[in-house]
């Protein structure tokens, strides 16, 4: 049986970065583990947001909903974060409106079964260069903030 591995994939074992990479990563998706516990993260997750003037408007408890269901999962919460600013262009844009589908903006913080604490974020700098016009301009100000945002709690 033949096995494919990409190029960035050989090039990263043979150079010895494979512990240096997150354990989930895509073009649009980034993982990374938080410093602090589960509890901690979402707390200062949101105090760091509310800083640059996003608010929270709903935190998914996706544990308790799955228990609703019968189903036990670790902590695993998604807070939306807003911002009414940055949504406002491109929601009072008629080019740019259908990405009103990204909006709010989330981020997922969870523990595995390591018993370690992990965040995960949409790559918005990556995501804007898939976009034109006033969405490409309002995801890379996304993307600045979710570095001050984000980049202080991780390991």
């Amino acid at each position: 049986m033949k096995t494919k591995i990409s190029l960035v994939a050989l090039l990263t074992l043979m150079l010895g970065l494979s512990s240096c990479q997150p354990q989930n990563e895509t073009t649009i998706l980034s993982e990374r583990e938080s410093r602090l516990d589960f509890e901690q993260t979402v707390e200062q997750l949101q105090a760091n947001a509310a800083e640059l003037g996003y608010v929270v408007p709903i935190v998914h408890d996706m544990q308790a909903n799955m228990l609703k269901a019968g189903v036990e999962v670790a902590p695993a919460k998604i807070i939306e974060l807003c911002h009414g600013g940055r949504a406002k262009e491109i929601l009072t844009s008629d080019y740019d409106r259908f990405n009103m589908s990204m909006l709010p903006c989330r981020v997922a913080v969870y523990e595995k079964e390591d018993g370690l604490t992990y965040i995960s974020w949409t790559n918005y700098d990556q995501f804007s260069q898939l976009e034109h016009g006033v969405s490409m301009a309002v995801f890379r100000q996304v993307a600045d903030d979710y570095d001050e945002i984000i980049t202080p709690l991780l390991k």
